[in-house]
């Protein structure tokens, strides 16, 4: 890693966002031999509210980077499978099929551990350069209007005035904004937002002390928490994540906060008060909005890419975000690296150089993202969960159903088949 950074050095590409959509664009840039500014408003380590799942395109690209085999040294939960349990209270267990070379499907291990594991990997590249404590407050641009770098000013001091905020410049051929739901690159662009009924609001705490936990990740969609639904997460550490995904739209419409929709869930449904007789909270419960994939948003046009929760990539049945956010990132950068080596010179990496990212995202992840969708409305009706769950419950073949749907992104798509809500109906 370079140890300073020069607002005469006109970089490859500037990554605002040390996450992992930005790590994983940083990462591949700099294997590929491009000069990186990476950037973020935080002092590292910094905590990150998530679900703290790793699966699934995660371990792919983890695996891509050469960290995979990090992910077990701090304190985690293996994932072998999934417990739905319905409105009418039946469940269902099912398991994952194993990632590829592992002997399960994944893990569960806190944000920031996976977090530093990406970030410690971007200090150890000699091209990477890494700087904390940064907040962009404007963008860059030439004399045709393309974005060609960030003005900020260090974060902790962004309230005093010039020079004490020590403000500076960094220019580069393309900007990619890694910087999460709340993008200050979105907005710089004057993006639209997302709407509310794309975007979950989501909460967890860590109880400790909560019993029957297993290698399973559980999802309870009763009707203390419907249209939206609970998930407990094995830590592997005796504590567990414990949370509530509902979208931003419906939380409108509740008089009752999402905390106490949680703790009040927690402690009145059946399957989960005897679970948390003897659970305590460790800490408070924080909260973040997701950005769903079922909302398409601009990302990529003359001199710069979104990636990751900037992109509003995030899978809007399950709520993962991770794995569309470092996927992101290696598309990001594939597409960086062909634009660099098209166009030469200084001048930012043009909309249609850049556009090949848009379409990869589009052809490899929106599809999985549009199916995903249509699963979360299904999800809405107590009928349909009741229906599917129990069936699942009580006959082998549907439950491979699930298993196979699991495994397989066209194996989902049978949930806009009309013939597979007939099979429902079935006896």
């Amino acid at each position: 890693m370079n140890s300073s950074a020069s607002a005469d050095i006109l970089y490859d590409a500037i990554v605002v966002g040390a996450g992992p959509s930005g790590c994983s664009t940083a990462l591949f840039l700099a294997r590929a031999g491009h000069q990186v500014l990476l950037l973020d408003k935080a002092r590292l380590p910094r905590e990150k509210v998530c679900g703290d799942a790793v699966s699934g395109k995660s371990i792919g690209v983890l695996r891509e980077l050469d960290l995979l085999s990090q992910l077990t040294k701090p304190a985690h939960g293996v994932i072998n499978g999934l417990m739905m349990v319905a409105p009418s209270g039946k469940e269902v267990r099912v398991p994952f099929p194993n990632a590829r070379d592992l002997d399960c499907a994944g893990y569960c291990l806190r944000r920031q551990s996976t977090d530093s594991i990406l970030q410690q990997a971007a200090k150890s590249e000699p091209t990477i350069t890494l700087i904390e404590n940064f907040a962009v407050r404007s963008l860059e641009r030439d004399a045709q209007g393309n974005v060609c770098g960030v003005s900020g000013c260090d974060a902790d001091r962004a309230t005093a005035a010039p020079p004490l905020n020590h403000e500076r410049t960094y220019r580069a051929r393309v900007l990619v904004g890694a910087d999460g739901s709340g993008s200050v690159i979105a907005r710089s662009l004057s993006l639209p937002p997302v709407p509310p009924e794309h975007t979950f609001m989501a909460i967890r705490g860590y109880w400790s002390g909560v019993a029957g936990l297993s290698d399973h990740i559980e999802l309870f969609f009763i009707d203390q928490v419907l249209p939206g639904y609970l998930w407990v997460f094995p830590m592997g550490d005796g504590t567990a994540n414990v949370g509530l995904g509902i979208l931003v739209s419906d939380v409108k419409k509740r008089s009752k906060h999402p905390n106490k929709v949680l703790t009040d869930a927690i402690a009145q449904h059946p399957q989960l008060a005897a679970r948390f007789s003897n659970a305590k909270l460790e800490g408070s419960i924080g909260a973040w909005t997701i950005p769903n994939g079922s909302y398409v948003r601009a990302s990529s046009g003359p001199g710069w890419v979104l990636v990751g929760d900037a992109a509003s990539l995030v899978d809007p049945f399950s709520g993962e975000g991770v794995g569309n956010a470092l996927s992101s990132g290696r598309l990001a950068a594939q597409a960086i690296d062909a634009a660099l080596g098209k166009e030469a010179g200084d001048a930012p990496l043009s909309a249609s150089a850049l556009a090949h990212y848009t379409s990869s995202v589009e052809s490899l992840l929106r599809p999985e993202m549009q199916t995903s969708y249509k699963l979360q409305q299904a999800s809405r009706s107590k009928f349909l969960l009741n229906l599917f769950i129990g069936k699942a419950a009580s006959k082998p073949a549907f439950r491979q159903m699930i298993i196979d749907m699991l495994g397989s992104d066209e194996k989902k798509e049978q949930v806009a088949d009309p013939l597979f809500y007939l099979k429902l109906l079935l006896p």
